[in-house]
């Protein structure tokens, strides 16, 4: 493999494996050097280590002369090896650590996603409460509206009361009799006379300011005109009632004969959006 030189008086030195350990323990040493090469730097260290070793063993019989150099092949082939074996180990503790550190970021990371999400199922979760809330309580408010809508549809007799203690009840029609008009009726009209008690039930003063005069309706939804007598039979609501005190409004409305068999009376109270009617229906009696 190696040239060998002719041994002076006969026979030739076996210095090609020292040779060979020496350019073999310089190549792993050099490649070890580099760390990103070290694993090229282990097969000529380990190889130099070899050949060293045998060269060594061909110096101490005497057929090779050039033991220092053997000697410094096997110095640098372990030289290799251990800087290889100690590259290898720093390379793959900082992989162990760098796969360790992209774990760690991963794991916080997701962390803070499943944070992140659950704060946001938190917040949907109330939006969706907040919603549900808004909606059980406008359909409660719609209930409680259309309840107090039926409550305030009434028959002739019956009352009701309003939120700030004001009730409202309509005595039964009775016929009446005008003693002068200020126009005539029409002669086949059954006149009747409405009468709306009022009592302030609550804690406070009321106003019965725009409650004076009811609405009445025929049957087929047409306005009644108030028949206006000059009598001091007629009473108008007005003004205010202290907590306790009462007061009834009279008036009187011809029907059309053809309307007669029903109509119905509404009565109006409150200011603003608080502003309800009271509807009273029947026959006349």
């Amino acid at each position: 493999m190696f040239q060998s030189r002719t041994k002076h008086g006969g026979g030739s030195w076996r210095n090609g494996l020292g040779i060979a350990a020496m350019v073999l323990g310089i190549v792993g040493t050099a490649l070890s050097l580099a760390v990103i090469l070290f694993w090229l730097s282990w097969l000529p260290a380990l190889l130099a280590l070899v050949f060293g070793f045998i060269g060594l063993g061909y110096a101490r019989r005497g057929v090779a002369t050039n033991r220092g150099m053997t000697l410094a092949g096997v110095v640098l082939g372990i030289t290799g090896l251990v800087v290889s074996i100690g590259a290898g180990v720093f390379v793959v503790a900082r992989v162990h650590t760098v796969n360790e550190e992209r774990r760690a970021e991963a794991d916080a990371a997701r962390a803070r996603a499943d944070a992140e999400q659950r704060a946001a199922d938190e917040r949907l979760a109330k939006a969706k409460e907040r919603l549900e809330a808004a909606r059980k309580k406008a359909e409660a408010d719609r209930q409680a509206a259309a309840a107090d809508e039926r409550a305030r549809r009434l028959s002739f007799g019956q009352s009701y009361t309003y939120g700030d203690g004001l009730k409202v009840t309509m005595a039964a029609p009775e016929p009446y009799v005008p003693s002068r008009t200020v126009f005539e009726p029409p002669k086949d009209a059954t006149i009747v006379q409405v009468k709306i008690t009022v009592v302030n039930t609550g804690s406070k003063e009321v106003s019965l300011h725009g409650s004076g005069l009811p609405f009445v309706h025929d049957a087929k939804g047409g306005l009644v005109t108030t028949l206006i007598d000059g009598s001091d039979r007629m009473k108008i609501l007005g003004g205010s009632l202290a907590p306790g005190q009462d007061a009834t409004g009279v008036s009187a409305y011809a029907l059309p004969n053809g309307a007669a068999d029903t109509f119905s009376v509404e009565f109006d109270y409150g200011s603003g959006l608080e502003r309800k009617n009271v509807i009273w229906t029947g026959a006349p009696s």
